[in-house]
C-alpha cells in the first residue's frame, strides 16, 4: 500500500467490519434450549471477537450458523474474525453468504469489497462498494472505498472526486481529507495537498488520534521539503 514516493502508507480503509449489534431474535427458534445455546455463543462470539480472540470467535460463531443457518449477521462477523486472522479467502466465502442470505445488507457488500481489493479482484471491489451506494446514495463509506480503490489504481483525479462525494456527505473525515491530499500530491497539485493534509491534522488532533496526527505531520514535512 506504499504509494507515496515509496515511503510512506496511505491512510486505509476507514470502513467498519459488520457492525457488531445487540443481539436480537428476529426468528426466535422453536426449543427454548435453541434459544438458549443460540443468545450463549453468539454472545460469547461478540465478546471473543471484540477481546481479539479470533479462532475462539470463529468457533462461536460456527455453532450460531449451526443452530440458525439463515442467520447473515453471524456470517459477517464470522467473516469478520476469519479476515482478521488474514484468512481472506475464507472470509469472502462468509459475505458471499451474508449476501446470498440478505441482498439489502450494505455493510455486508462494503466489506466484501474490501476483501475483493486484498485479493486483487478489482472488478468486483468496485462493484460491491458501487452497490453499496445504489442501496443507499448517502453511504459515505461507498465513495471514500472507491476513491481509495482509484488512488491505489493510480487514477488520481477520479479519486479525488470520489473522496470530493464523501466529503460532501461527511466533512470531517481526516482519512478522507489525507487520502485527496496524497492524491493530489500525485498530480503535482502541493498548494491543495498542503491544505488537504493541514484539514486532515487538525481533525485527527481533534478526534484523539495522535498517532494518525504524527503520521499526517510527517506527511506535510516531506511535501514541504
Amino acid at each position: 500500500m506504499n504509494f507515496f514516493k515509496q515511503t510512506v502508507g496511505i491512510f486505509g480503509i476507514s470502513s467498519v467490519l459488520c457492525a457488531i449489534p445487540v443481539v436480537g431474535m428476529a426468528q426466535a427458534p422453536k426449543q427454548p434450549i435453541e434459544r438458549t445455546n443460540f443468545q450463549l455463543s453468539y454472545n460469547q462470539g461478540v465478546q471473543k471477537l471484540a477481546q481479539g480472540n479470533f479462532n475462539g470467535a470463529v468457533a462461536d460463531f460456527d455453532q450460531v450458523i449451526q443452530l440458525k443457518p439463515g442467520y447473515s449477521e453471524a456470517y459477517c462477523l464470522r467473516g469478520q474474525a476469519k479476515a482478521q486472522l488474514g484468512d481472506f479467502k475464507a472470509a469472502l466465502a462468509d459475505y458471499n453468504q451474508a449476501v446470498k442470505l440478505s441482498p439489502g445488507h450494505l455493510e455486508a457488500y462494503n466489506i466484501r469489497g474490501t476483501l475483493y481489493a486484498e485479493l486483487g479482484n478489482v472488478n468486483a471491489a468496485v462493484a460491491d462498494f458501487n452497490q453499496t451506494i445504489k442501496i443507499n446514495p448517502k453511504f459515505v463509506d461507498g465513495y471514500y472505498n472507491l476513491g481509495l480503490l482509484s488512488y491505489r489504481l493510480g487514477n488520481h483525479k477520479q479519486a479525488i472526486s470520489q473522496f470530493d462525494q464523501a466529503l460532501a456527505i461527511n466533512a470531517k473525515l481526516p482519512d478522507a481529507y489525507g487520502n485527496r491530499g496524497l492524491a493530489q500530491y500525485a498530480l503535482g497539485n502541493t498548494k491543495s495537498a498542503t491544505a488537504d493534509l493541514e484539514k486532515a491534522a487538525s481533525l485527527f488532533q481533534q478526534q484523539g488520534n495522535i498517532q494518525a496526527y504524527q503520521q499526517t505531520q510527517t506527511l506535510l514535512q516531506q511535501i514541504k521539503r
